[in-house]
């Protein structure tokens, strides 16, 4: 499946590519639409388990024209939040997201525009001890779940440069049905903030 998206990655490049390139307004001025790959560094803020979390990630992929975005998505938990409820607190949730976000842009010649991402994938959640390593046996057995989750949205988009733009998002994060020890599926939803760049790497 993967190696599927991926030629299809590269066959919608190579077609995009070949498009008329098309002006573009941005905070430095005027500048030519280039459609191809991307790369999307991200930060998310959101209520994780009745807790803030911070939540970075990085995504890649391709436009398919000037109005469509669609990319690989990876995500983790960057901060050791322990669940409102649990009585251990050496202990925090340890998440990840990996899934495939297609964003539709209005009118994306102008300097700011609105866009809509919608987000799918898995997320894979487990108790782990706080001040561990990754590689280290601090996993709790047993203590994990696997479930899909998906996360639409809206965002205001900046053309910083043609190469360049800058997303500020709110989504909301809808789950399958997950039980956690304490958590539950309801723990797991909710709005997030996001702020992102889409880096051309044509």
């Amino acid at each position: 499946m993967r190696n599927i998206f991926f030629i299809l990655i590269f066959i919608t490049g190579l077609t995009a590519s070949a498009q008329n390139k098309e002006e573009v307004q941005t905070l430095f001025g005027k500048g030519l639409s280039h459609p191809g790959y991307f790369l999307s560094p991200t930060c998310q803020i959101g209520q994780i388990a009745g807790s803030m979390a911070v939540v970075p990630g990085v995504g890649i992929g391709v436009v398919f024209n000037k109005h469509s975005y669609l990319s690989l998505v990876y995500k983790y938990i960057a901060t050791e939040n322990t669940p409102v409820g649990q009585s251990d607190n050496s202990l925090y949730l340890d998440q990840r997201w990996g899934g495939v976000k297609f964003e539709y842009a209005l009118l994306p010649e102008k300097t700011f525009h609105l866009s809509f991402p919608l987000e799918a994938g898995m997320s894979h959640v487990e108790y782990d001890k706080k001040d561990s390593f990754e590689g280290s046996s601090s996993g709790i057995p047993g203590d994990d779940a696997s479930f899909a989750y998906l996360e639409p949205g809206v965002a205001l988009e900046l053309n910083i440069h043609k190469y360049v733009k800058l997303n500020f998002s709110t989504t909301y994060k809808f789950v399958s049905n997950v039980t956690l020890g304490t958590v539950s599926q309801k723990d797991l939803m909710g709005l997030s903030f996001a702020l992102s760049l889409k880096i051309g790497i044509f």
